[in-house]
C-alpha cells in the first residue's frame, strides 16, 4: 500500500534540459496509456491518494462549472473552498484549454448515453416485454437499471 506523504519539490533546481526531458517523458507516458485499466495503474503509481483526490476534485469542479452549476454549490457539493473553485474557474477562462478538452469529451459521452437511453425508453414503450416476463416486473427491472446507471452530477 502506498504511503500518503506531502508533495514536495527539491529546493535544488534542475538543469533546464533535464527538466524539459523529464516533462517530455511525463507527457509521452500519459499519451501512451489507452485503456482505463492502464490509466488507473499509472495514476495509482504516480500519485498519492491525496493527490488523486485533489486532481479528481479539480476535474469535477471544471465539469460542474461547465454544466452551469454556481460556484457556491460546487464548493459545498465537493467540500472545497470557494477559492479553489475560483482558481479552476479562472483556468477555464484563461488557461490553455486542457480542462475544456477533457470535460467536453465527457459531456459529449454523457449526451450520447442519454440519447441511447431515450431510444431505449421509446422502444420499451412501444414493444412488449420479453417473453415470459410480466409488464410490472419488466418495468421495475428497467427502472432499477436506470437508477444504477445514474451519475451524481
Amino acid at each position: 500500500m502506498q504511503q500518503d506523504c506531502m508533495t514536495q519539490v527539491s529546493k535544488y533546481p534542475l538543469r533546464k534540459e533535464i527538466e524539459q526531458r523529464m516533462f517530455e517523458v511525463f507527457l509521452d507516458s500519459i499519451g501512451m496509456v489507452t485503456t482505463r485499466d492502464h490509466v488507473q495503474k499509472l495514476i495509482d503509481d504516480l500519485f498519492s491518494p491525496t493527490e488523486r483526490v485533489m486532481i479528481a476534485k479539480r476535474l469535477s469542479i471544471a465539469l460542474l462549472l461547465l454544466k452551469k452549476y454556481d460556484q457556491r454549490t460546487v464548493a459545498k457539493l465537493l467540500k472545497v473552498s470557494l477559492g479553489t473553485v475560483n482558481k479552476v474557474s479562472l483556468l477555464l477562462q484563461k488557461g490553455s484549454g486542457g480542462f475544456e478538452i477533457v470535460i467536453n469529451a465527457i459531456l459529449k459521452q454523457e449526451k450520447f448515453n442519454d440519447f441511447l437511453e431515450k431510444i431505449d425508453d421509446t422502444i420499451a414503450n412501444i414493444m412488449p416485454p420479453p417473453k415470459g416476463s410480466d409488464w410490472k416486473h419488466w418495468r421495475r427491472e428497467r427502472w432499477e437499471a436506470k437508477i444504477r446507471n445514474q451519475k451524481p452530477f
